[in-house]
């Protein structure tokens, strides 16, 4: 039987495992194959497409617009702000020629292009380290437009220099965030354009190459004023997942913009009622952000779909998140708390206040009285989760109090279930290394706490309840939590001496 002959069906999916070199080949050799498994060829490397703001980047992505056979399968495009942030002395043409796009180009093209890709239903914003763009050999399955050129531009053996992980810092992307959410939104107004999804940082799908290695765009450099604000809602009547992550400030020095914060809440406020999938974030780097914005929020927003909720980097109170979570409580099947910070006054006994390098501010140096009434603010919300939510699934990772972090003592982790892929990255990358002798009871070399209702051989109520909190030095905080990126500690480089020594030491 001549391949030719078989079922179309057939064709393409064994199609479907071609790299695209030989997609180039099979075009020369045999058209009548090629045209017939052109549907595997288009949703593989065009059914997701990654765009980078380069001038390639952009001009590729008006090419697969203005191609009717191709911008029909295009179904998620995702923007990539940040590019050479760690680099820019030494790229500064590539860097300068990004910029101009980042402040102006993007909007134009998309202005163009998004009326064409009539089937794209999720759009946002990823962050990705140049270092592991440029490792890309091929584009296998991660269509990221701009790539090619970037590669050919940045050809030089200096690049193996001092382009890792380290270098991605949070605080560099929050702006190039920002500002391309802004331009996304203006060219989603002028296009007039409903989509499904809409993400400010990333996707929740961890999925190969795909990773979220920044979350939080930057208030300040949001561009949303009250005009754009009111003709961009009814453009969002259709979204059943939002990822919304605000970072409030830049610098110590800048200005906390309420009115483009209350803009940002609006819209969260306006969409709640048809959410499937949620994941918030709002926070500040250098202080405390008072409790009073999120008690708003919570009493203002209503859900009646949402099965799916991520908080992170939020500083709340107890009777915030039962607030947030009551209208949600009869659809909710799945919830994660990261860097998740109580601020709750602790009226029974003296107040310990914010954290501060002062070692006598740190979780371990709390009076017993003080840790015990922590204990309890957490054991309500555990309590609230068991009694009044129908949870499949729970993901507990870096939760704290006022700055201070805290570890979970689980008696029954062996009977709570095996984590999945999601909604959470992987639980076995981060140990407590040489000082893994001090780890909490029931502690697996994970900062991740789960519960899959699916595989436990326990109920939830009686997981939940039996979580017991220890306090943490800085040192063994895995991320910063809200409001705490000044302290000497937790910048670069440097971590916390023991808890009555005084002093700060480098890493070595």
């Amino acid at each position: 039987m001549s391949i030719t002959s078989l079922p179309p069906e057939l064709l393409t999916h064994i199609c479907h495992y071609l790299e695209p070199q030989e997609w180039g080949a099979l075009r020369i050799t045999c058209h009548r194959i090629h045209r017939n498994a052109l549907e595997a060829y288009a949703t593989r490397y065009f059914g997701t497409i990654s765009l980078l703001l380069t001038r390639e980047g952009l001009d590729r992505l008006a090419e697969i617009a203005a191609s009717e056979t191709l911008r029909r399968w295009v179904q998620e495009i995702w923007i990539i702000p940040n590019l050479l942030e760690a680099l820019f002395g030494v790229y500064e043409a590539t860097s300068a020629d990004h910029r101009a796009i980042l402040n102006s180009g993007l909007f134009a093209t998309l202005e163009r292009c998004l009326p064409r890709l009539k089937n794209a239903t999720t759009i946002g914003l990823q962050s990705y380290p140049i270092h592991l763009l440029l490792k890309q050999a091929d584009y296998h399955s991660f269509r990221c437009l701009g790539l090619h050129e970037l590669k050919s531009q940045l050809n030089n053996p200096a690049l193996n220099i001092n382009l890792g992980i380290p270098s991605f810092q949070q605080k560099m992307l929050a702006m190039p965030l920002g500002l391309a959410f802004s331009q996304l939104l203006d060219a989603i107004i002028k296009s007039s354009r409903h989509f499904q999804s809409l993400h400010t940082c990333g996707s929740d799908g961890y999925e190969g190459f795909r990773l979220k290695y920044a979350c939080g765009m930057s208030l300040s450099s949001l561009k949303l004023p009250e005009s754009l604000h009111q003709n961009l809602l009814p453009l969002l009547s259709d979204l059943t997942t939002l990822h919304m992550c605000i970072r409030t400030r830049d610098n110590e020095q800048d200005a906390f913009d309420e009115d483009a914060f209350q803009r940002v809440h609006n819209i969260l406020v306006t969409v709640a009622p048809r959410l499937k999938i949620l994941t918030f974030a709002q926070w500040s780097p250098f202080d405390e952000l008072s409790p009073l914005y999120f008690r708003d929020l919570s009493q203002r927003i209503q859900f009646s779909q949402l099965e799916e909720l991520h908080l992170q980097s939020i500083e709340v109170t107890v009777g915030t998140v039962k607030c947030s979570l009551q209208t949600a409580a009869p659809s909710l099947k799945r919830l994660s708390m990261r860097r998740v910070g109580l601020v709750d006054t602790i009226a029974s006994a003296p107040d310990p206040g914010p954290l501060t390098e002062d070692s006598g501010s740190w979780g371990p140096s709390l009076s017993t009285e003080v840790t015990n009434e922590i204990q309890g603010l957490w054991t309500r919300i555990f309590e609230f989760l068991a009694d009044h939510l129908k949870l499949r699934f729970l993901q507990l990772s870096d939760l704290g109090y006022r700055g201070r972090h805290i570890a979970l003592e689980d008696d029954l982790y062996t009977e709570r279930g095996q984590p999945d892929a999601h909604p959470s990255s992987n639980p076995k990358d981060i140990f407590f290394g040489a000082e893994r002798g001090r780890q909490p009871k029931g502690y697996s070399g994970s900062k991740d706490y789960y519960f899959d209702a699916a595989k436990a051989s326990v109920s939830f109520k009686r997981w939940v309840m039996q979580l017991r909190i220890k306090m943490l030095t800085p040192e063994f905080g895995f991320g910063q939590l809200p409001g705490t990126i000044n302290l000497s500690f937790h910048q670069r480089g440097m971590r916390p001496a023991q808890p009555g020594n005084g002093r700060t030491i480098y890493r070595p």
